[in-house]
């Protein structure tokens, strides 16, 4: 029996928890400046806070889902944005990197509970077209990408850099108190699951011993790594390569997410018509265009605004298309176990952007050319990845 919730605000609530995630990412990118010169570190060093908080939650996800089926859904969330808003309070009174370095990590952590423990509420609440229409409606969170660095540009600049993680605190504390006291618990009590130890450790080792589910989880994270290239890199972006300001951040996110926004519309218009195979290739044939029209004009124009983001717009482009069809093969791997196949694929996507933030970006940041050869090499992993799975899967299982 369906919980007393009213399902346009269940999406809602599950929409704004969604937008936390790309929040913490980007709404602090614009004061990067700000906190370098207050706390004196580098941008490398400072880098490494961004680093943490992926690595924080992709670790995480792999801890809060069988907590999630243990425990149900209201009390994890509520716990993550509780301990996600002491965290943004510990930030924004932070006086040493070490402080910064371990909020962040906290930040990261609590980010994941919601996360995983909010989407499972759609699965429990929405069945069948409703559950596709939901996750439609849920697209407003593709928007936090775009608008997190103009807030956070606008505080940056008006407030000082602690007002954004202030701002990240109201933001839980509110989310909080629509949550409390509207939104009931979705999951079933018959379907509470073990959390042994043992049992977790096998099935999760059972799911990465597949033949082809690795490699195409892996894909999707060098996908996202190549994107973090440029996400990670922003604040370099921006302030050194294209002499822009801390309120001019939307220059690059607007554009670049409205290319995902365009990609999720197309590929869930073509869904229909087309294989999950052939749509894969013509996605990441786009993303391709992208990569090599980005070393052309690193190479050969002049650095200018236009030159630096149309190309990784059409990357992005090409990305989200690719994103729900490796998802769908993926999964159609583990078809039993597809709560921790979704784990697996959130910790390496974030692991992978963890990993790019703290090892790749540091070294080609300071280099326009040096950030397209990153982002090209770590695609060309995915596209070989995706090409050795489909040579081995039969076409008509694929297809």
């Amino acid at each position: 029996m369906r919980p007393t919730v009213h399902p346009l605000l269940l999406i809602v609530v599950v929409a704004l928890i969604g937008m936390l995630a790309p929040f913490s990412i980007d709404t602090y990118l614009p004061s990067f400046r700000a906190i370098e010169q207050e706390l004196m570190i580098s941008r490398a060093l400072l880098l490494q806070t961004l680093s943490v908080y992926l690595i924080a939650f992709a670790l995480a996800t792999l801890v809060w889902g069988p907590l999630v089926d243990k425990w149900g859904r209201r009390p994890i969330i509520l716990i993550s944005l509780l301990g996600y808003l002491a965290a943004s309070v510990l930030i924004a009174l932070a006086n040493s990197y070490e402080t910064l370095f371990v909020g962040r990590a906290m930040q990261g952590l609590m980010v994941a509970g919601g996360t995983v423990a909010s989407r499972a509420m759609i699965r429990d609440y929405f069945h069948g077209a409703e559950a596709q229409k939901a996750m439609a409606l849920m697209m407003l969170f593709v928007i936090a990408p775009a608008i997190a660095p103009i807030i956070g540009g606008w505080l940056e600049v008006h407030l000082g850099w602690r007002s954004v993680f202030y701002f990240l605190a109201t933001y839980a504390l509110v989310i909080v108190a629509l949550f409390y006291t509207r939104i009931g618990e979705t999951q079933n009590a018959e379907h509470k699951q073990s959390i042994h130890p043992v049992k977790l450790a096998n099935s999760y080792w059972h799911s990465l011993r597949h033949p082809h589910f690795l490699r195409l989880v892996a894909a999707q994270g060098m996908l996202t790594g190549a994107f973090f290239v440029y996400v990670a890199g922003s604040a370099s972006l921006i302030f050194d390569h294209l002499q822009f300001a801390e309120q001019d951040f939307w220059r690059f996110f607007v554009p670049v997410v409205s290319g995902i926004f365009l990609g999720s519309m197309l590929i869930h218009r073509l869904s229909h018509k087309f294989s999950a195979a052939n749509l894969i290739n013509a996605a990441l044939t786009i993303a391709g265009i992208g990569v090599l029209v980005n070393l052309a004009a690193e190479q050969w124009a002049d650095v200018n605004a236009w030159w630096v983001i149309t190309p990784i717009v059409l990357y992005a482009l090409g990305y989200s298309m690719t994103n729900p069809g490796l998802s769908l093969v993926a999964f159609d791997c583990l078809p039993t176990k597809r709560g921790m196949a979704s784990s697996l694929q959130a910790f390496m996507q974030m692991g992978t952007a963890a990993l790019v933030t703290a090892l790749v970006v540091p070294l080609v940041q300071s280099n326009l050319q040096h950030m397209a050869l990153a982002n090209a090499a770590l695609f060309s992993v995915a596209v070989l990845l995706w090409l050795s799975v489909r040579r081995e899967l039969s076409l008509q299982k694929l297809d």
